[in-house]
């Protein structure tokens, strides 16, 4: 009886550290729906094509994530490893995503997108 306690407790540490790896993935995960929905918006991108931007997630809440948009550069010495394109908001309730650009603060604008990005970002998070 002795010996099979350390085996319990080994596998039930392992398991919960299994699922706490999974639970702090997931929402990196999810953000790549987001990441597609600005992809296929009509976010105004000039210096990459679209498939080049990522986003930098600044905040995220239940109601609202806000994201920094960016492109990767090659690193050089005295700069960082990316370009800021601009930044969005993404009302996750009413499925809303925004262009929160600094000259466009305080009025953001609606942009439109493919909608299987957000059905999936929903079910992601769920």
């Amino acid at each position: 009886m002795m010996t099979c306690q350390p085996t319990i407790r080994i596998s039930i540490v392992t398991l919960l550290m299994f699922t706490t790896i999974a639970k702090a993935k997931e929402p990196v995960h999810c953000y790549g729906y987001l990441t597609e929905m600005v992809r296929s918006s009509n976010f105004p991108v000039r210096e990459v094509t679209k498939d080049k931007i990522n986003l930098l997630i600044d905040e995220d809440q239940p109601s609202m994530i806000t994201a920094q948009v960016i492109y990767d550069v090659t690193r050089q010495p005295d700069n960082s490893s990316f370009t800021s394109i601009g930044w969005i908001k993404y009302d996750v309730a009413n499925h809303i995503l925004w262009n929160n650009s600094a000259n466009l603060d305080e009025h953001p604008v609606k942009l439109s997108f493919n909608p299987q990005y957000a059905d999936g970002f929903d079910r992601c998070r769920k």
